[in-house]
């Protein structure tokens, strides 16, 4: 599993969190302030940057992408966040 995480043009920092650290922490049933503190990701990314990989902590690799609006998941996923 990949984690894609999508900065806007102006971007010069981002922060993040890894969904495998998450998992790893709800499947050991750590805290939930705990495991968003280990899955905490944060950096600088230059501007001329459109692509880039990164990784978490524990070593999972993110993709971070550049765009300026992200595009709508190819298939629903019941656990994307939806505001209406």
């Amino acid at each position: 599993m990949n984690t894609t995480v999508w900065i806007a043009p102006s971007a010069t920092s981002y922060a993040c969190l890894c969904e495998q650290c998450l998992e790893s922490a709800r499947v050991r049933g750590d805290l939930f302030a705990d495991a968003l503190h280990s899955a905490s990701v944060r950096g600088n990314v230059a501007l001329e940057t459109t692509v880039a990989a990164i990784r978490c902590p524990a070593g999972h690799e993110l993709t971070l992408r550049r765009v300026e609006r992200p595009p709508s998941l190819s298939r629903p996923d019941d656990r994307q966040l939806s505001l209406k």
